[in-house]
């Protein structure tokens, strides 16, 4: 059975923590460069779901089968400059399912939660970013009712 909520401070971290660097090898292996996760250590990368422990506008959702965290989003709301329209979005930085739990609706859950988290925060709009070609899990979000917003294109500056 699997459960979807927000982190506690009795939760295993160091599950979060191993998941949160297999989603940056993965996202690595789409471009490789963005990150450098040979050396990357859990404090490294920790602070993020401590303060979200804390914090009215930062979560971490996680999901549970049985009792092993198996995936995590981690959410924000942030306040846009006056000139938006929108001047309260909420932002998905990472959504992780390990590999061995996945094409089971966990993912789905977990962006399910991540609204509900955003619409008590009052927030309407959301925006997530993946690889292009990542295209398993732009499949998922089309599946979810997320649309394109727009491109992000990268180059290398000759030195």
């Amino acid at each position: 059975m699997v459960t979807v909520r927000e982190l506690r401070h009795d939760d295993d971290i160091d599950t979060v923590l191993t998941l949160c660097k297999d989603f940056f090898a993965e996202y690595e292996g789409h471009h490789k460069e963005f990150f450098e996760t040979d050396n990357l250590s859990d404090a490294d990368i920790s602070g993020r779901f401590l303060e979200s422990l804390e914090s009215d506008s930062s979560a971490t959702i996680v999901a549970f089968m049985d009792d092993t965290i198996v995936g995590y989003a981690s959410v924000a709301v942030r306040e846009q400059p006056r000139f938006y329209k929108i001047k309260k979005i909420g932002a998905i930085s990472a959504l992780m399912v390990a590999k061995e739990h996945r094409r089971k609706g966990i993912a789905t859950r977990l962006l399910d939660e991540t609204r509900t988290f955003f619409r008590r925060s009052g927030v309407e709009c959301y925006t997530l970013y993946t690889a292009t070609a990542n295209q398993a899990t732009i499949k998922l979000y089309e599946r979810n009712g997320l649309t394109p917003l727009h491109n992000s294109f990268i180059g290398e500056v000759d030195v």
